[in-house]
């Protein structure tokens, strides 16, 4: 895979550990997904080569210190919009205070009416989607907002060039069966819902879907469904579990991608 970026790497003391960080200088026709390993619940960052940045999730308060350092390590000064895929602390439990130090524009959810997060955050508009709409957020980069079942959960397939990530919101079997019959779809890169702890994604859907990469986020106090790791791993797909792996990136052109651990 060709591609044309600038890497920094900056070595420097926070409470007296070190930490390595990356900024990447993008292309136009480039994008990163930044799968934030973080100690407690999931947040990931969307760059693009157009200066557009955007966060899916927010993790929980347990993990606020180390998403401020995250972003502030990878050169994050603003952010475009948060993206909510729902309203659990583990997910939205940063979002008032990412919006005030970011100097968001607007905080995305779906339907649902439990809005604590979205609600805290009154310093950005609130922008509510609905189930198949289709969304430019940037040239190249789009999303669709798949079916889900009581309109509590809002997963995600976006697609930059000719890669996709389907990013699942909900655990459920039934949810599964509802997007294979909504929209057919294949997917490169799969977030996997409620932190593996399911029996979703069941074998059948991955099939369906044939992804190549998976993302297993940490939740304290939880372990994945090792029958599912299992699942995963016989299916021929490159699993990341974040805790182990640490913040891991998909790097994408306009014809492929790249995973940078």
């Amino acid at each position: 895979m060709r591609r044309l970026l600038i890497m920094f790497f900056v070595i420097f003391s926070i409470h007296g550990q070190q930490v390595d960080a990356e900024r990447m200088i993008l292309d136009k026709n480039e994008a990163i997904f930044v799968f934030l390993s973080l100690p407690d619940g999931e947040a990931m960052l969307i760059q693009t080569g157009r200066g557009k940045d955007f966060l899916v999730n927010t993790a929980s308060k347990a993990s606020e210190e180390k998403l401020l350092e995250q972003l502030a390590n990878i050169g994050v000064d603003q952010l475009d919009s948060i993206i909510l895929t729902n309203q659990e602390p583990s997910t939205c439990g940063n979002t008032s205070r990412i919006v005030e130090r970011y100097h968001v524009d607007a905080v995305i959810h779906g339907m649902s009416e439990k809005k604590l997060c979205a609600e805290s955050s009154n310093h950005a508009k609130e922008v509510i989607w609905k189930e198949g709409e289709l969304h430019e957020l940037n040239p190249g980069l789009s999303v669709r907002v798949l079916p889900s079942i009581d309109g509590s959960d809002m997963s995600l397939f976006f697609m930059y060039g000719k890669t996709s990530l389907m990013y699942l919101a909900s655990g459920d079997m039934e949810l599964e069966q509802k997007i294979a019959n909504s929209y057919p779809l294949k997917a490169e890169v799969i977030k996997i819902a409620d932190y593996a702890r399911t029996q979703s994604p069941t074998l059948h859907f991955l099939e369906e879907v044939d992804p190549h990469v998976a993302m297993v986020y940490p939740l304290k106090g939880a372990r994945p469904n090792e029958g599912l790791l299992e699942r995963l791993h016989e299916s021929w797909i490159e699993v990341y579990q974040l805790k182990k792996t640490g913040t891991t990136t998909i790097f994408c052109n306009l014809e492929d991608y790249e995973v940078l651990s």
